[in-house]
Formats: structure tokens, sequence, C-alpha cells
């Protein structure tokens, strides 16, 4: 019977452990906000915003501190976005953040003209701003 108890405290140990030095990101939110005004399917903003989003989850990581500011090129409807990590996130942490936040975004702030999630971050709006 003790080796039994033994056997199931360590398996829940190994396990334990396992999940905690998998180092798995954590992708919750901690912190949503969505613009209330919105665009349509048809709008040039829905080409800088796809443009701006894929932008931000590709370079975002290879930038310094993993901090990165950009604007979508197309003029007729300027999309401006931030990108950041966490500096304590290897790499590919990092990378698989903005993998979601990119998605997450889309579906949390549907046809919205600005989104901000934070634990991953990701802010995009229709003006200029700073964090």
């Amino acid at each position: 019977m003790a080796t039994s108890q033994r056997i199931v405290g360590l398996t829940f140990v190994v396990l334990w452990i396992g999940n905690v030095a998998s180092g798995a990101p954590n992708t919750s939110e901690t912190f949503k906000a969505c613009n209330t005004a919105t665009y349509q399917n048809s709008d040039a903003f829905s080409s800088s915003l796809t443009w701006l989003l894929s932008t931000l989850e590709q370079s975002t990581c290879d930038k310094i501190n993993y901090d990165f500011y950009t604007m979508s090129p197309y003029q007729e409807a300027v999309a401006y976005g931030h990108g950041a990590c966490n500096l304590v996130l290897s790499y590919d942490d990092c990378s698989t953040c903005l993998y979601y936040a990119h998605r997450i975004v889309l579906q949390e702030c549907p046809m919205s003209i600005g989104a901000r999630l934070e634990l991953r971050k990701v802010r995009y709006e229709q003006y200029l701003f700073t964090d």
C-alpha cells in the first residue's frame, strides 16, 4: 500500500515538474480593449490591418528588446502598430505569444479599428501612438 502511494506521489511530482519545466508561454490575456469604431471587409483598412498584424507577428522578436513600432504602407488607410514581448521570454516563446495575439485580437475585437491585448502585447490604431 505504501509503495502504491509513493508511486502515485512520484508520478504526480514528475508530471508537475514536466509541466513546469516545459516552459510553454502563457497565452492568456491580462487586459483587452477594443475600439468601438469598426471597419468593413471591403475597406482599405482591412488590408492595412492584415499587413500590420502579420508584420508585428513576424518582426517583433527580431527587434532589440522585443519592442517594435510600425505602420502599414497603404496611405489610403494607415494602421499603426506596436508589438512587444517581456524580455524574460525566449525568442520562440515571444514568437508563439505573438502568433496567438495576432489571431486572438481579430477574434476578440472583430472589425475594430483599434485593439489592445496585454500579456502578449499587440496594439493597433488608426492614429499614431506610443505606449
